[in-house]
């Protein structure tokens, strides 16, 4: 049995210094959460190829104050070419263009190993960073977690956070922990469900060449060209098996397409004989369903992998740091001067999965479609590709289309968004679901127009609402049809203002209204009391004329609570007993 860091303050360890490491490190400075992060190599390693930040991934950088740093290493994207097997042009826009109208972020496309660079360059403390330090082993106890190194030295905190991507280390002790803890809670078939894909070019263009059973992507900038080339494996590759590709290996698959056409006029083998570098890498995709298990939780690949194609990967490594982040400060803020019980951490992490879980999956699938439209993977996605996309979609369409996946990306709680910032709320924040009166008698979940400001009143991002039987009699008659329906709710505020219901992705509360979740209550738990203590504040106070709590009276008398099991009537016995 041991303490994490006994008398002192909350303290996270993260491993992993990657895109997810990196920028949840700043992003945990900013919250004032303490915290390690131990790297098994260098921070900034010359390896990988690109990385592409979409406009809600941008915003988040913003946010942490190192994307000025990260747009001086390239230029704006401009175009987009799609190309035939024989390299001829299918279609050829402005596609990244569009993404800036709508989003007011662009589209950025940087060396792997710069990005990690210029994000280091930003750290205020470098000294939070631990480099060469290769962990063998992570052990929990009930009031705190170790991390033993290979160098013989140990690191002690409160949590442990897997930013280590596929093979992750903290998910094989994670699910050690788990088994020992909870036999069979991690079964062989999600730990199998991660897997490689079975699967002229400008100055700042993004160019895919399409074939059968693979394809090419080439994203150029004035100074250098990265390129993938994605081909279909024989089989899959599962846990616990993790195929290491050599350079003959790669060699041998650039002979097979280097005489492929990549334009109208360039070569596959052109570009591979001039290289920087080049390596062959399993892409794997999946998402696991357990992202957590007592003290240790994981963020990004370590979770949750999507195909490169997209480039969703990094972004939503991004956002799951984004949410993670925003969930320990809430955790450490509640706590005070208090380190949070293992009881509290557990919920917190539960929060955490089960926000990022509809987003993850919705960037995976776009992803494994793009993956496998780009490579001709069957009669359907060809036509797809050739003809159905290019001539009844376009290119407008499909950043339309990403505007919408960005649409209510996660952001940094505690830090104020900037004028930059704000556009990308404002240009994309047009629909929401809300549960509505499609007729009377008949609630339905819709897509509504998001409403402008008004006075007095605040934007609450709803996490959780509550029912009450309110509910169904304005469904049956007495409230309009198209009004939202929803009287309770518990979430966080935010800048703007929306319709007033509050079964909604956003609600609009009169500014008055609202009152602080206190310390140790969930979402779920505070968005049960409103109806319930109105309409008891209501009746006790206001109708009956009953003693205020604060000045109880001195001659106690009788009052009947009819209908007191329900959860109503148990608060108007626990008011009247104040």
């Amino acid at each position: 049995m041991f303490t994490s860091t006994p008398g002192k303050r909350f303290r996270a360890i993260v491993i992993g210094a990657g895109v997810t490491g990196l920028t949840l490190s700043l992003a945990l400075t900013k919250a004032k959460i303490e915290h390690v992060i131990l790297e098994r190599g260098d921070v900034a390693p010359h390896q990988g190829s690109s990385i592409g930040i979409h406009p809600h991934g941008c915003r988040v950088l913003d946010q942490l104050g190192c994307l000025e740093a990260v747009e001086e290493l390239c230029v704006p994207m401009k175009q987009f070419v799609n190309r035939l097997p024989n390299g001829r042009v299918l279609t050829s826009s402005d596609f990244f263009d569009f993404i800036v109208e709508r989003n007011g972020y662009n589209f950025l496309n940087v060396e792997r190993r710069a990005f990690l660079q210029a994000t280091f360059e930003c750290f205020p403390d470098k000294s939070v960073i631990k480099t060469h330090r290769r962990v063998i082993d992570i052990v929990e106890s009930e009031d705190g977690i170790k991390v033993v190194l290979a160098d013989g030295t140990e690191e002690y905190g409160d949590i442990v956070i897997g930013c280590d991507g596929v093979n992750s280390i903290v998910r094989q002790a994670m699910w050690a922990n788990a088994e020992k803890t909870i036999p069979g809670h991690i079964t062989l078939k999600e730990k199998r469900s991660m897997a490689p894909t079975p699967l002229g070019l400008g100055t700042r263009d993004m160019t895919c060449v399409h074939e059968h059973g693979y394809s090419f992507l080439f994203l150029s900038q004035p100074d250098q060209i990265y390129f993938f080339v994605f081909s279909k494996l024989p089989k899959p590759i599962r846990w616990p098996d993790n195929q290491r590709w050599t350079d003959e290996d790669a060699e041998n698959v650039a002979d097979g397409v280097k005489d492929h056409p990549v334009s109208d006029s360039l070569l596959f083998g052109e570009l591979w004989r001039t290289r920087i570098r080049g390596q062959l890498v399993s892409v794997e995709e999946g998402i696991f369903e357990h992202w957590h298990f007592g003290r240790m939780v994981l963020a990004g690949d370590a979770a949750h992998k999507v195909t490169p194609n997209f480039a969703l990967g990094g972004n939503t490594g991004i956002e799951s740091i984004s949410v993670l982040t925003n969930e320990l400060h809430r955790l450490v803020q509640m706590s005070q001067n208090s380190k949070p019980k293992k009881q509290a951490i557990t919920e917190t992490f539960q929060r955490y999965q089960t926000r990022r879980l509809p987003r993850v999956r919705k960037a995976h699938f776009a992803s494994w479609f793009i993956t496998r439209l780009q490579a001709f993977d069957g009669i359907i996605m060809r036509c797809m590709a050739q003809w159905i996309v290019p001539l009844l979609v376009g290119d407008k369409m499909i950043a339309q289309g990403l505007g919408y996946l960005v649409k209510d990306a996660p952001k940094l709680d505690f830090i104020p968004l900037e004028s930059r910032q704000a556009v990308l709320v404002s240009n994309l924040s047009v629909t929401m679901k809300a549960v509505i009166i499609k007729e009377t008698g008949t609630a339905a979940l819709a897509d509504i127009k998001e409403q402008s400001m008004r006075p007095d009143y605040v934007r609450v991002k709803t996490v959780a609402v509550a029912l009450n039987p309110t509910d169904f009699h304005h469904t049956d008659g007495a409230g309009p049809v198209g009004a939202i329906l929803g009287c309770d709710l518990s979430g966080i505020v935010e800048e703007q203002q929306l319709e007033d219901g509050a079964f909604a992705e956003y609600a609009m509360i009169k500014d008055g209204h609202l009152a602080k979740i206190p310390e140790g209550m969930s979402f779920e738990d505070t968005a049960s009391m409103g109806a319930g203590v109105t309409t008891v504040g209501q009746a006790l106070y206001h109708n009956l004329k009953l003693p205020w709590p604060e000045k109880p009276t001195k001659t106690p008398f009788p009052i009947l609570v009819y209908g007191g099991s329900t959860a109503t009537g148990t608060l108007a016995m626990q008011y009247a007993k104040l």
